[in-house]
């Protein structure tokens, strides 16, 4: 009987995985979201793993060897719990295919959009709040912050910034 596991990949090999895993004819499913983040300043959308680092393989126990599954390029080990490997239930898997499917056009996003409300959450101007209003880089923001009833700009890292409940995108 065909069962779902969970395996652990090398860093950042989910592909290689699935694709050397579908080319011994194992079934493997890495549940895939579009991500919207900062690169080189500009916002780009990538594909990314929802679980970086892991997939799912569907094999009969019985009729394919799970050191083959663990020795294919790409693979690091399967995802143990108290020595034998972690089976996935079958709802799950269904429930994540239906959330990743690949015609879903929607975006996962942190980052803050022109206009957006932020808190300072670190640095010489925590506590205060700041208006979002654009990337410098990959690492920073450029922010309105009200001080002495006049606006200043000021670049900040994202690290010290977080989005206001208020917004409502």
């Amino acid at each position: 009987m065909e069962s779902w596991f969970l395996l652990q990949t090398k860093s950042k090999q989910e592909s290689r995985a699935v694709d050397n895993l579908e080319r011994q004819g194992v079934n493997s499913f890495c549940p895939m979201i579009r991500v919207e983040k900062l690169s080189r300043g500009s916002r780009v959308v990538k594909q990314e793993a929802l679980f970086p680092g892991y997939l799912f393989v569907n094999f009969n126990q019985e009729s394919v060897s799970s050191t083959t599954i663990r020795s294919t390029r790409g693979v690091s080990h399967f995802v143990t719990s108290a020595g034998a490997p972690v089976r996935v239930p079958e709802s799950l898997i269904s429930q994540l295919m239906l959330r990743t499917d690949p015609d879903n056009e929607e975006t996962v996003s942190s980052l803050p959009r022109k206009g957006d409300s932020l808190q300072i959450v670190d640095g010489p101007f925590r506590g205060l709040n700041a208006v979002f209003s654009q990337p410098d880089g990959d690492q920073r923001a450029i922010v309105l912050i009200n001080l002495l009833n006049q606006q200043v700009t000021t670049s900040l890292p994202f690290a010290s910034l977080v989005v206001s409940e208020k917004n409502d995108h």
